[in-house]
């Protein structure tokens, strides 16, 4: 619950304040990947064509079906038919080539080549079909509960559809993968005679946009799809590492400029700001019965949170809220109390108390602390001289 509540509270000061941004894509959400929160999102869950985005998971389904990335393929007329027609684009490859399932992977993600995509999921498979339901099984098992295939290449097909949410989710556990995460981060791949490029760098380089800071990423175009990216970029300046995922731009290269502008407003409004430091005094609390009169608690480290540029660690308030008294049946380990961080009347953050002490129980301390106790403690000691006295006379006597 305590995570939750903070997200809602980030998650709301962060889409409104992107609001600004004049993005074109439909579709969009923004993945802060330290974190795995998202911090920007619009129309994140809604059903859309996502074009060769659908190769992400062509290519992860794939590498976990190859047990020989240098293991070759000969490329047959099967794995032609149709492209043409459907007007997918083809990186050049012909019927008896012969090439390795490390070259189709490259093929199939940075160029999004559909013969490359023919030829990994024929070799692979008996049929297209087959391959398809490995895909889709593993949508479930990921749990993209709104995502659906019909085939491997991205071609618009009734009943292809997911969201940039599941998008997002699947590019999140192929990053897992090594061997994925060296595919989308190759701006270049050559494949026997043939040189392919990523489609991402190599379009942004044509229309002049700094595609330096994104590592990389899977574009893809059809009419129902419109423009779609789904990338990773780095913050190196703050360490902070993004996952952006776009569908429906009208026009090239609205995507990519869609990605350059969030991306680069990230990285000029938010970073991890020190929102308590180690040290900061938390709560002092009173302890009783015991020799030790008071335990003040401390920041035992500094605490940094994901927050716009704006923030101003002197608006940080505190509220404790628990025990205000402590004795020797509080125990070593024991929760005392929460720490809440507010900021501009929002917590941001909460945190336990501990009690890293022992407290030892002192009877004088006890007795003493309580003018009833200690009525009672003087009464039983007159008592008990006034035995002794007593039983002295009658021995004298």
């Amino acid at each position: 619950m305590k995570k939750i509540l903070i997200f809602i509270v980030l998650y709301f000061s962060l889409i409104f304040n992107v609001n600004a941004l004049d993005i074109k894509s439909n579709n969009a959400i923004l993945y802060n990947l330290n974190d795995d929160t998202i911090v920007f999102s619009k129309n994140a869950h809604e059903i859309t064509k996502i074009a060769s985005l659908t190769k992400i998971m062509t290519t992860i389904v794939a590498i976990e079906n190859i047990e020989d990335l240098n293991k070759t393929v000969t490329m047959t007329s099967d794995m032609f038919k149709g492209l043409y027609e459907e007007n997918a684009y083809q990186i050049g490859l012909r019927v008896g080539d012969v090439v390795t399932y490390k070259d189709l992977l490259y093929a199939t993600f940075i160029a999004s080549g559909a013969d490359a995509t023919r030829g990994l999921t024929l070799s692979l498979t008996n049929s297209e079909e087959e391959f398809v339901k490995l895909m889709n099984d593993k949508a479930n098992e990921i749990g993209l509960t709104n995502t659906y295939f019909t085939n491997p290449i991205g071609l618009d097909e009734d009943g292809q559809k997911s969201t940039v949410d599941d998008v997002a989710k699947l590019l999140k556990y192929a990053l897992k993968n090594e061997t994925f995460k060296n595919i989308i981060n190759t701006k270049s791949y050559q494949i026997n005679n043939l040189t392919v490029y990523s489609s991402l760098h190599k379009t942004g380089e044509y229309y002049n946009i700094d595609t330096s800071f994104i590592t990389g990423g899977k574009t893809g175009y059809t009419l129902e799809a419109g423009r779609c990216l789904a990338s990773i970029a780095t913050d190196t300046e703050n360490n902070i590492n993004y996952l952006l995922v776009t569908t429906n731009a009208s026009n090239t290269p609205d995507h990519i400029l869609d990605a350059h502008d969030i991306y680069k407003y990230y990285f000029q409004n938010y970073k991890y700001h020190t929102i308590l430091k180690k040290g900061t005094d938390l709560v002092d609390i009173k302890v009783i019965d015991s020799n030790i009169k008071n335990i003040k608690f401390k920041a035992q480290k500094n605490i940094t949170k994901y927050l716009d540029n704006t923030f101003n660690i002197n608006n940080v308030k505190i509220k404790y809220d628990g025990l205000d008294i402590l004795s020797y049946k509080n125990k070593k380990g024991e929760k005392v109390g929460t720490i809440k961080l507010i900021y501009n009347n929002e917590v941001i953050d909460k945190f336990d108390i501990i009690l890293d002490t022992e407290i030892k129980f002192n009877l004088f301390v006890y007795i003493f602390a309580n003018s009833l106790r200690r009525t009672i403690f003087f009464g039983f000691v007159l008592l008990i001289m006034f035995i002794v006295i007593i039983k002295r006379k009658k021995t004298t006597n």
